[in-house]
């Protein structure tokens, strides 16, 4: 993890499907954990889930690395219920191990994946890590032993939430306001190089803005002419633009879209 205080992962691998953008008006109450049932990568189950109607906001590998799939603004898909969706965040464990062993989690995921509990926990104000509270597993919706031995009544489970608990005493209690913030994901590698391909040939906005509604960029609010819409009604208006003829070459607008996703803080 590159900033347990700031939440930023090791990697940013966001999918561009399978989840639902914003969460509903709905505040994030909960951590809900699982297992891969599978000794998947960050690359590996992305590509998973971008083949399959399901997703989580994070991936804990074999060997500790910690990656985002889903922005935590968003609702990931991953406990079979709308509602715990929409109020929760997803953690993945890989499995160091098969059906043969009984699908074991390495000591360093499950030291990593209780340090990521207590920095959700801590970072949203959701209190001290405790089972059944604000840490729940994937079985109590959907028919599923999700997450297995990392349960509450698994092998694994009570030291896990106790490491989650000593973490978060290490950290502190974090926010005590009353509105949830919700972290903001930066731009990825890969949209970085698309932007400064753009940046840097500024002629066309028409084409600027339509590789932008092809890349998934997250929900950042615009501002200037379109008004602080959030990022798929702008991209709705633009295609609307596009249809009727209008004129998108506006370089200002350009700088302004590019600003707003970030960019110029990542080039500094």
């Amino acid at each position: 993890m590159k900033s347990w205080k700031d939440l930023e992962p090791d990697r940013y691998r966001l999918l561009t499907k399978n989840y639902t953008p914003g969460r509903g008006g709905r505040k994030i109450r909960y951590v809900v954990i699982h297992h891969n049932a599978g000794m998947l990568s960050i690359d590996q189950i992305w590509q998973v889930w971008q083949t399959r109607e399901a997703s989580a906001h994070y991936q804990v590998t074999i060997d500790g690395q910690i990656g985002q799939l889903v922005n935590d603004s968003d609702t990931a898909w991953h406990a079979a219920n709308l509602t715990r969706n929409q109020e929760s965040i997803g953690i993945e464990h890989a499995n160091s191990g098969g059906a043969a062993a009984d699908w074991p989690i390495s000591e360093k995921t499950r030291e990593e994946g209780a340090h990521l509990v207590a920095a959700i926990c801590r970072y949203y104000g959701l209190g001290r890590p405790a089972w059944g509270v604000n840490v729940r597993p994937h079985s109590e919706t959907g028919q599923t032993s999700c997450p297995y031995r990392l349960g509450p009544n698994g092998e694994y489970g009570k030291a896990y939430i106790a490491r989650a608990q000593h973490w978060y005493d290490q950290m502190g209690s974090g926010t005590t306001t009353s509105t949830t913030p919700v972290k903001e994901t930066p731009v990825t590698d890969d949209q970085t190089a698309l932007l400064r391909q753009i940046r840097d040939n500024t002629a066309d906005c028409r084409a600027m803005l339509m590789a932008l509604s092809a890349q998934n960029m997250g929900d950042p609010a615009i501002g200037g002419p379109y008004g602080g819409w959030p990022h798929d009604q702008i991209m709705a208006s633009v295609r609307e633009k596009i249809a009727a003829g209008k004129d998108l070459t506006n370089t200002e607008q350009l700088h302004v879209i590019l600003d707003k996703l970030g960019f110029y803080d990542k080039e500094k």
